[in-house]
């Protein structure tokens, strides 16, 4: 009998300690919190929510999403906050490429250029519009992520992109 339990411990050990069921909980990776919002105020300045199209898909007060705190793991992006905000609260939520390359399309059923021709999705962090793809941008602890929807390039959220007026002004 007591060789049967032995055997038994044995058995339940190596099943048990390679799944992590007995680990002392510290964890390798550290939780670390964010906060993100989605919003599509220049939409609203516009007047694009009085359109009968966008009724349900613009809020009358440009809100999407209001700021949220999310716990991440060490190393995730602002791709990855917004995978999970997409997954965890049901937001539409289109891109194309991956990972380094992701461009996002859509989130809420807002797209690139439905707000006209300059028209689409840019994030900030910390309120500064990065230079970086979102798939590249890994955050900190405490990081605050905005996703804002413009109408004219970021210029109509003062995102201060080098070279965006002169673009325009040749692509007319």
């Amino acid at each position: 009998m007591r060789k049967k339990i032995g055997f038994l411990f044995m058995i339940l050990m190596i099943i048990l300690i390679p799944t992590g069921c007995l680990s002392s909980g510290n964890d390798t990776a550290r939780k670390e919190t964010v906060t993100i919002s989605i919003r599509c105020d220049t939409a609203v300045a516009n007047g694009m929510q009085k359109e009968d199209k966008w009724k349900g898909i613009i809020p009358e007060d440009g809100c999407i999403l209001p700021a949220t705190q999310i716990e991440i793991l060490e190393g995730e992006t602002v791709l990855d906050v917004l995978c999970q905000v997409r997954d965890d609260y049901g937001i539409h939520m289109e891109y194309s490429g991956a990972d380094r390359t992701a461009y996002i399309e859509g989130i809420g059923n807002l797209y690139e250029r439905d707000g006209g021709r300059w028209s689409g999705w840019m994030y900030n962090v910390n309120g500064e519009y990065p230079d970086t793809g979102c798939g590249q941008y890994t955050l900190k602890d405490g990081d605050i992520i905005e996703w804002n929807y413009t109408c004219d390039l970021g210029l109509d959220l003062d995102a201060n992109m080098e070279g965006a007026k002169e673009w325009k002004e040749t692509h007319e």
